[in-house]
Parts: structure tokens; C-alpha cells; sequence
């Protein structure tokens, strides 16, 4: 599978919302869930949809499990050496995909896909979760929530990577 991640569109929200709707099972448009507000989209084997953008980033995928849909989608950028990246992707039991840059290095990202942020959590906090993180090197990770209008995307919402009631 071809995953294309662009990153802050230069589109309007509701041509992205449209986007979105139009291609549920292709595209994810992205909000961050933190007080550094910003969106992203990430395209799944849609060809045709990533020539929309200007500065799409190329993924293979390597390793998926599962139905990748939900409303919370977790990232890892993240290095690999040897057979690590195989390692990690054994791990990847849940909704999910382990992809390569496309130009062939190193680099991966690791996307997860839940349906409420209190499984996600849930993850964060298991053993899984932790072997994968050991087996990755610099990793960076960014949560996101499917943004469905306009006002999730607004500054005016609380910061909520660090509050303990919106992570259950």
C-alpha cells in the first residue's frame, strides 16, 4: 500500500472536510491534539488524491494489521537499523501500519488507529507499546484526532496532551 502524509495543507478546511467525506477509507484529515494546533492529511493508496497536494511525503507500507479507520490516529516517526523495523512490526497487533520512506532509507512511521482516546491510552501504557519504543531509534510521536469541522481546529480548545481527564 502507498500511504502519503502532507503536511499543513495549504486547502481550505471545508475543501479538506470535503475531501474527507467524499473518500472516507482514503483519507484522514488530521488535527493535533495538543496546544501546538496545526492539521495534517495522510492518503492511503489513493493516487489520484495525493496529486491534490503540492509536497505530499512518500510511504510504503511494510507491515499492516487490521482496519485502519477510527477517530484517534497515533504517529511514530522513528529510525530503524538491521531487522528492527520487522521486529516492530511483529509487535503491531492492533489497527495499524509500519511504513518506509520511499526513497529507501531508514526512516518509518508508525501509525495507530483507535476509536477513543481512552484506548489509545490504554496502549500507551502496555509492555507492547514499550518493546516497540526500545526497538526504535529517535523516535517522535504526534497524536491526531480525525477532524470532522472546523471547530476542532480552533486554539480556543484545552490543551489536551496533558490532561489526565481526556486521557481517561
Amino acid at each position: 500500500m502507498k500511504i502519503n502524509l502532507v503536511l499543513a495543507p495549504e486547502q481550505s478546511v471545508s475543501e479538506l472536510l470535503a475531501l474527507q467525506t467524499a473518500n472516507p477509507d482514503n483519507v484522514f484529515y488530521l488535527g493535533k491534539v495538543s496546544q501546538l494546533a496545526g492539521s495534517d492529511i495522510l492518503i492511503l493508496d489513493a493516487p489520484e488524491i495525493v496529486q491534490q497536494f503540492q509536497r505530499p511525503l512518500g510511504f510504503d507500507s511494510r507491515y499492516t494489521n487490521g482496519q485502519l479507520t477510527g477517530r484517534v490516529i497515533h504517529q511514530i516517526a522513528f529510525q530503524a537499523k538491521d531487522d528492527n523495523d520487522k521486529l516492530i512490526g511483529k509487535l503491531v497487533n492492533v489497527a495499524g501500519v509500519v511504513a518506509q520512506n520511499d526513497n529507501g532509507k531508514a526512516d518509518y512511521m508508525l501509525w495507530t488507529f483507535w476509536q477513543n482516546h481512552s484506548q489509545l491510552a490504554d496502549f500507551l501504557k502496555s509492555t507492547q507499546y514499550q518493546q516497540m519504543i526500545n526497538l526504535m531509534k529517535n523516535p517522535y510521536t504526534t497524536t491526531y484526532q480525525r477532524v470532522t469541522s472546523d471547530s476542532q481546529l480552533s486554539l480556543k480548545h484545552q490543551m489536551r496532551d496533558v490532561d489526565p481527564e481526556w486521557w481517561g
